[in-house]
């Protein structure tokens, strides 16, 4: 997915200092998560504030050719394990020894493009025990060693010498940030829930941090909170903000957590459709799905809820369904079942063609611009950027309603339609409205739908990251000094317990 430039961004400003932004991994196609990290960093960039995106996985294979679009849109991807292949490691401490490298049949090798560029000794439950990261001349640039319940991490200099050890890798990720930052005005931006963790115990000098939640946090119980977010959700204190996409999931947290976290709101923008990419009305025809095909998305309930509909049709709904993941083969299943007549239908046809599984897709807004609705089924979201993206290119959304985004961004009959969760017959029912409206009445829905997505412009989220930085920014100063407080009372005490 290539950048777009947002002209709108150039009109605000964000606070001094460098940008970064924090996440496990970047795999492609792009996630919900990576997207909107991007299109964030993006959007940074084009108003003057180049970012850096960290990553901490440790990847054997470069990142792909279309990441240099990026960097030439002010965001570049940065590894941690670049940075030891790098050679920019400072010395630090007393030299560790050098390690045995790995060899042997029970070593496998990572090779990319002809490149050796990692060893790994694997358990008995298959996960690395002992690896080696090598640079490009086939020199090594890390070395990991576990023995029993101890790690230790060594980086090597160009010629191979260990330069510096670490006996934990949150001690690795803290000594990668502090280079990086080196004690200048910077602000931290931590997408994911893995690296969270980490997040919150990094207090590097003048860094302000910020944890951004993608996704519900909702457990299995009322007022229970999911077992992926419960290390971070007790200690949501220890960053500077808390940004939640929608006001109904900030003031969830709010009841659990109090009002000690400094908790915030901050969508995600969404910019104008195309004018080229959009289809006049007439035109328009079909419902599509554009999402992960993962069980949490539940597309089976939209295939099926488009097969109820047109078992009473004269004609029959197209739904093309753009995703790709673990589920692809029993959604394509589903597909073939849904197309065929039940006994009752009367009929001796099939809809062989109505529904369709189109794969990934690279253009969305197309997608989008072409369709007459959107179908969203997922069990929970964090916002559900797709209808914004829907609603901009004047396609109605159909959605569950479901925590959270659709109930903040759908008025019901107005912009879209609003359905209870998991019932497939509504679900089915909203189809048959929609394709039942009159043309002025689809017509002044579209544009409600559009003036809804018009108030997520990049420009009026660039203001509100503006404000949510600042005010994280004072309050990172004030944590810093009570910190620096503390420690030198505990200092003190320490050294009254010696005089006595």
């Amino acid at each position: 997915m290539a950048p777009r430039t947002p002209s709108a961004a150039r009109s605000a400003s964000l606070p001094p200092g460098r940008q970064f932004a924090l996440t496990w991994g970047i795999a492609e196609p792009f996630g919900g998560m990576t997207t909107a990290l991007l299109e964030r960093s993006r959007l940074f960039a084009a108003a003057g504030s180049p970012v850096d995106v960290l990553t901490l996985d440790d990847r054997a294979v470069p990142l792909g050719p279309a990441f240099a679009a990026w960097a030439d849109a002010g965001v570049r991807v940065r590894n941690l394990y670049d940075w030891a292949r790098s050679g920019d490691v400072a010395a630090a401490g007393s030299p560790p020894p050098t390690p045995e490298l790995l060899a042997g049949g029970d070593v496998v090798e990572d090779v990319h493009d002809g490149v050796l560029l990692r060893r790994l000794r694997l358990g008995d439950d298959g996960k690395p025990v002992d690896v080696d990261h090598l640079r490009a001349d086939g020199a090594v640039a890390m070395t990991e060693r576990r023995r029993g319940k101890k790690r230790m991490l060594i980086a090597h200099d160009a010629s191979g010498i260990p330069v510096r050890a670490w006996r934990r890798r949150y001690d690795l990720y803290a000594a990668w940030l502090d280079h990086l930052t080196g004690g200048r005005e910077s602000f931290l931006l931590v997408d994911s829930k893995t690296v969270a963790p980490f997040a919150a115990d990094y207090h590097g000098r003048r860094v302000t941090t910020v944890h951004i939640v993608h996704g519900s946090h909702r457990g299995p119980t009322p007022g229970s909170v999911r077992a992926s977010r419960q290390p971070v959700f007790g200690r949501l204190g220890a960053f500077d903000a808390v940004a939640f996409a929608t006001r109904t999931q900030r003031d969830d947290v709010r009841a659990l957590v109090g009002r000690r976290p400094l908790l915030t709101t901050v969508a995600h923008p969404v910019g104008e459709a195309a004018a080229a990419s959009v289809v006049a009305d007439e035109e328009r025809s079909g419902a599509v799905v554009i999402a992960r095909l993962e069980p949490i998305k539940r597309v089976a309930d939209a295939i099926e809820a488009v097969a109820r509909r047109n078992r009473d049709a004269a004609e029959p709904l197209p739904l093309d369904v753009y995703g790709s993941g673990s589920q692809a083969e029993a959604l394509a299943a589903a597909a073939a079942k849904a197309a065929e007549p039940s006994a009752a239908d009367g009929r001796s046809g099939r809809h062989d063609d109505a529904i369709q599984l189109r794969g990934h897709t690279d253009d969305p807004a197309g997608v989008l611009a072409a369709a007459d609705v959107l179908l969203l089924t997922s069990r929970s979201e964090a916002f559900g950027l797709v209808l914004l993206e829907a609603m901009a290119a004047g396609c109605l959304p159909i959605a569950y309603d479901v925590p959270y985004g659709p109930a903040d961004l759908i008025r019901s009959g107005e912009n879209g339609w609003l359905v209870p969760d998991g019932d497939i017959d509504a679900l089915a029912e909203a189809l048959r409205t929609a394709g039942e409206l009159d043309p002025a009445a689809r017509a002044t829905m579209r544009q409600n739908a559009r003036r809804t997505a018009a108030e997520y412009s990049p420009e009026r989220i660039l203001r509100r990251w503006s404000v949510v930085l600042r005010a994280a920014r004072r309050r990172q100063v004030l944590l810093a000094a009570v910190r620096l407080l503390a420690r030198a009372v505990r200092g003190g005490l320490r050294r009254l317990r010696r005089l006595r």
